[in-house]
């Protein structure tokens, strides 16, 4: 060695075969240091995302699908009206200068209240009585006329019998006679031939026989000429006979009805409401004599939007809420105008629900109407804002999303993890907040107690993972109905 040089570092032994390479000069940053770091940094994030607690989760609201009763309403506000029972009027009782008859006597005031059949108002009916009575007297003629028309029908129809037989029998006798005539000219003839008469005696017996057989065809005549007859004659007298009785019998019934409806009175119970007629005056024959108004039969009137009223339907049930009544009454859908109104650029059906038995309203009042126009029993029940489609109708397909939980991640309480599926359901019925809705097969069924998500998310996917909260218990998710 030479002074002041330390002693030669011997080399570091790296096994057989391999070449040395010197150390790595002291304070150098080892060149591996950076992937490393990388590595340790993607283990530590799989290892959070494979915990339960670090599950990257999209957060959601869900609620709970129920089994109730989908109910689907409309409501309207209008005015109540009493409703016109009838409008009573004479008749019967004509007088010339088209008036039904004169007055003789009202009964009756506006605003007094009237029980069916009660009398009304009379009219004068001395010209009528003297025609009704008259008219009997033609009815009684009438029917004695028929009774003589049937007798002598009668009569002359057993003449009729006494001819035929008279002229049978004549007939009979005459062929009697011809032939004995004809029997006495063949003797003649006989006679004759062997000198025993004269050509005059035969002659004698030619003109007899001649003779019987003139009557023998009189007779045949006179017996065709009466079974001809038939007894037309006095079935004539008869048919004009029961004409004009029928004929008096009529007028008989019309003044007697015509007497009857002289006395107005009261078809029904209720008000009256209006008095057209005075004691003294005719009355026109196309003028209503009084007009009664029944106060326990009511109906709102209640305009409803075009839009609406295609859902309703006579006979449907209505609850009524008058601004000056404490409670609802109970209505039923009685009319739908079958021609809507226009205002301006706005159509309306008028539609009459209803009241009976509203004693405290009066005509006039203010009320709101909510009529039912389906109840749906039984039915899995969706807030509306669960829907993909919130103005889907009924019967077409729309979207929910169902949640389900994942096991021993949450689930009880107000929430919890869990995947996220899409399923297809048929829109059953809807009203303003809620959705009766049914699985569109045997995969997509859903029950009470499904989680579905609301409102319907826009970025989700199948399978996704999220966080869900439930409502709080009685909150207005929770309580919709």
């Amino acid at each position: 060695m030479s002074g002041g040089e330390g002693p030669e570092a011997a080399p570091t032994p790296t096994g057989p075969g391999r070449a040395t390479r010197p150390a790595r000069a002291r304070g150098r940053r080892p060149r591996w240091g950076r992937p490393a770091l990388i590595v340790v940094g993607l283990g530590v994030m799989a290892l959070a995302l494979l915990r339960p607690g670090g599950t990257q989760a999209t957060p959601v609201n869900v609620v709970a699908a129920r089994t109730g009763t989908l109910v689907k309403t409309v409501n309207g506000t209008g005015t109540a009206r009493a409703e016109v029972s009838r409008t009573v009027s004479f008749g019967g009782v004509g007088t010339p200068g088209g008036a039904v008859g004169q007055v003789a006597s009202v009964d009756v005031r506006v605003g007094d209240e009237v029980r069916a059949g009660q009398p009304l108002a009379r009219l004068d009916t001395t010209a009528a009585r003297r025609d009704l009575d008259a008219a009997r007297a033609a009815l009684t003629g009438a029917q004695a006329d028929l009774l003589r028309a049937q007798a002598s029908a009668r009569e002359g129809q057993l003449d009729l019998e006494r001819q035929r037989q008279n002229a049978a029998w004549a007939l009979e006798g005459a062929r009697s006679a011809l032939e004995g005539a004809e029997r006495t000219l063949g003797v003649q003839r006989e006679l004759l031939r062997i000198g025993g008469v004269s050509r005059q005696d035969l002659q004698t017996a030619q003109t007899a026989r001649d003779e019987a057989a003139r009557r023998l065809a009189a007779a045949q005549a006179d017996l065709a000429y009466a079974r001809a007859r038939g007894g037309a004659e006095g079935q004539a007298a008869v048919t004009q006979a029961r004409a004009a009785l029928e004929s008096a019998r009529v007028r008989v019934q019309n003044l007697e009805a015509g007497l009857v409806d002289a006395e107005l009175r009261a078809p029904t119970g209720g008000v009256v409401s209006a008095v057209n007629v005075s004691a003294g005056n005719p009355v026109p024959a196309t003028q209503a004599a009084v007009e009664i108004t029944d106060p326990a039969r009511l109906y709102l009137e209640v305009p409803f939007d075009e839009t609406r009223a295609s859902d309703l339907r006579v006979g449907q049930p209505a609850s009524v809420q008058f601004d000056a009544l404490p409670r609802s009454l109970r209505g039923t859908v009685h009319r739908i105008e079958p021609v809507a109104r226009s205002s301006g650029q706005v159509a309306s059906v008028l539609v009459h629900i209803r009241l009976p038995g509203a004693r405290d309203v009066k005509p006039g009042f203010t009320g709101t109407a909510t009529v039912t126009t389906r109840r749906l029993e039984d039915a899995v029940i969706l807030p509306l804002e669960t829907t993909d489609t919130a103005g889907a109708g009924e019967g077409e397909r729309t979207r929910v999303w169902r949640v389900t939980p994942n096991p021993g991640q949450g689930g009880q309480g107000s929430g919890g993890l869990g995947v996220v599926r899409p399923l297809s359901v048929t829109l059953r019925e809807r009203n303003a907040s809620s959705a009766a809705v049914q699985g569109a097969g045997a995969a997509q069924q859903i029950r009470a107690g499904d989680l579905i998500v609301t409102p319907a998310p826009g970025e989700l996917k199948a399978g996704d993972t999220v966080r869900y909260t439930l409502p709080p218990a009685g909150s207005a998710s929770q309580e919709r109905r």
